[in-house]
């Protein structure tokens, strides 16, 4: 289980690592991982493909150094991480940032 950057191939950053790229930018890579996402969870609701890149890139990161988390389960990617995706698969206008599942409710009293 990996918790920071420099635990990966001892690098100061996960986006130095020799593996990042093809992990997370290439987007041959992340056209495959939709393949199994799409047989998983079915179709994909972005329909911006830089959108729909960004989320299948964060997913790989996490499960590349994490492993599978399951169901619910969530951690904190490196900043340096999320800005190089940021950076490859720009938001076309601004930026959302994060939109839980429209299945996770929060309640606030």
């Amino acid at each position: 289980v990996v918790h920071t950057c420099d635990q990966i191939g001892g690098v100061g950053c996960v986006t130095a690592h020799p593996g990042f790229e093809p992990v997370a930018l290439n987007p041959y890579v992340l056209q495959t991982v939709y393949g199994t996402y799409d047989q998983l969870y079915g179709e994909m609701e972005e329909t911006v493909i830089n959108s729909a890149y960004r989320h299948l890139a964060y997913r790989n990161v996490v499960r590349w150094c994490w492993g599978n988390l399951g169901q619910h389960v969530r951690v904190i990617m490196p900043s340096c991480a999320v800005t190089r995706i940021r950076k490859e698969f720009p938001e076309e206008g601004p930026y959302r940032g994060f939109l839980p599942p429209l299945h996770f409710s929060i309640f606030i009293f």
